[in-house]
C-alpha cells in the first residue's frame, strides 16, 4: 500500500508539479515541517496532463510523448481514409456527360448501377424522364415513391442500384441517378427495351414425296421463370399438326425459344398454310405458305422464274446504256 502510494506521488509530481496537493481527509497539519503526502485524484490526473500538452509546441505528425503517440496511432489506424470526408460527393467509373447506354428484351430485368463516392449527408434519387419531359419520382435514399412494384432500389458500399423487373416497350426512356448537391448531380441511363418477334421464312415451293422443313424462332422475348410454348397448326385447324398427321417431328429449344417443325414424304394436300404459335409467356404466331407441286409442274415454275430474272436483266442493262448516251450527248 506505501508503494502504490509512493508511485502516485511520483506520477503526480512528474506530470503536474505545481498543483494544488490535497490533504488527505481526516489528518490535520500540526507542523510546518510535517508533509502530508495527497492521494491525487484521476481527475487531477487528466487535468495535468492536458495543462502540460497545452504547453507543448505544436507538431505535424507524432510528438515526443508516448501518450500523444498512441493517440495519434489509434486514430490512424481507425481512420484510414479521413480526409474523404472533406472531399464533395462525386460519381465514380465513368465520367463522360455522354448518357450511358442499355438494351433490353422485353420480359427481362434490368440493372441501373450508380457509384457515388464521398456522399456524406446527401441523397440519392432515381428519376425517370418521359418522352414528353415529365419527371416521374421512383426513388429517394432506399425509400419508393411509385405505385409500380416492379422498381426496387437498394445499396451496397458506394453503388447505389434500381432494379427494374418485367420490362416491356414502354418502359424505355431517360433515367437519372440524382445527388442533392447545388447544383444537382446527375447521371444519364438511356434505356431501349426491344419489342418481341416471332420470324420464320413466309413461303416455301415443293415436289411431292419431299420433306418439309420450317424452323421458327423468337427475338427480344425473356421468359422468365416462365416455359415457352410453341405449337404448330396447319390451315385453320386448332389442333396441333402433330396430333392430325403422321409422319411429323417437332424440336423446340425452351432457352433460344426456336421451334423446328418437319413433315416427311409431302402429298398435295399438304400445300397450305403453316402457323408458328407462341401460346406463352405472350401470344404472337407467323404464318408460312407451302406449295406442293408435282415434278413438272415445279420445273415449270423454276423456268419461268430464270426466263423473268433474264427479262429484267436485260432492261435494267438497256436503261443504262440509254442513260449513258444522254450524258455524252450533253
Amino acid at each position: 500500500m506505501h508503494r502504490i502510494v509512493i508511485l502516485m506521488a511520483v506520477l503526480t509530481s512528474a506530470i503536474a508539479p505545481q498543483s494544488n496537493i490535497t490533504e488527505i481527509p481526516g489528518i490535520e497539519s500540526t507542523s510546518s515541517s510535517m508533509k502530508i503526502i495527497a492521494v491525487p485524484t484521476s481527475q487531477n490526473i487528466v487535468q495535468s496532463m492536458i495543462n502540460q500538452s497545452k504547453k507543448l509546441p505544436a507538431r505535424k505528425g507524432k510528438g515526443d510523448s508516448p501518450m500523444l503517440n498512441y493517440i495519434f496511432d489509434s486514430y490512424a489506424t481507425s481512420n484510414k481514409h479521413f480526409h474523404d470526408k472533406f472531399r464533395a460527393p462525386s460519381f465514380e467509373g465513368d465520367m463522360s456527360s455522354e448518357d450511358t447506354i442499355i438494351e433490353a428484351d422485353t420480359g427481362s430485368t434490368v440493372l441501373f448501377d450508380c457509384q457515388v463516392s464521398s456522399l456524406r449527408d446527401k441523397t440519392v434519387s432515381w428519376i425517370k424522364v418521359s418522352e414528353n419531359e415529365n419527371l416521374e419520382l421512383l426513388t429517394i435514399n432506399l425509400d419508393t415513391y411509385t405505385a409500380d412494384n416492379r422498381y426496387r432500389v437498394d445499396v451496397a458500399g458506394e453503388t447505389w442500384r434500381l432494379f427494374l423487373s418485367n420490362v416491356k416497350v414502354p418502359d424505355s426512356g431517360v433515367y437519372c441517378c440524382h445527388v442533392s448537391t447545388h447544383p444537382p448531380m446527375l447521371k444519364r441511363f438511356q434505356l431501349t427495351v426491344h419489342k418481341p418477334e416471332i420470324k420464320m421464312n413466309k413461303e416455301a415451293f415443293l415436289e411431292s414425296g419431299e420433306n418439309l422443313s420450317l424452323k421458327c424462332t423468337v427475338f427480344h422475348l425473356n421468359s422468365g421463370d416462365v416455359t415457352p410454348e410453341l405449337h404448330w397448326y396447319r390451315g385453320n385447324t386448332s389442333a396441333p399438326i402433330d396430333e392430325i398427321r403422321g409422319g411429323v417431328f417437332i424440336e423446340t429449344d425452351h432457352v433460344i425459344m426456336t421451334s423446328h417443325l418437319q413433315v416427311a414424304r409431302l402429298k398435295v394436300e399438304d400445300a397450305g398454310n403453316y402457323t408458328c404459335s407462341l401460346e406463352a409467356p405472350i401470344k404472337m404466331r407467323t404464318v408460312a405458305r407451302v406449295h406442293v407441286l408435282q415434278g413438272s409442274s415445279l420445273a415449270e415454275l423454276q423456268s419461268g422464274v430464270k426466263s423473268q430474272s433474264s427479262y429484267i436483266s436485260l432492261l435494267v442493262t438497256a436503261i443504262l446504256i440509254n442513260m449513258v448516251a444522254c450524258v455524252a450527248i450533253r
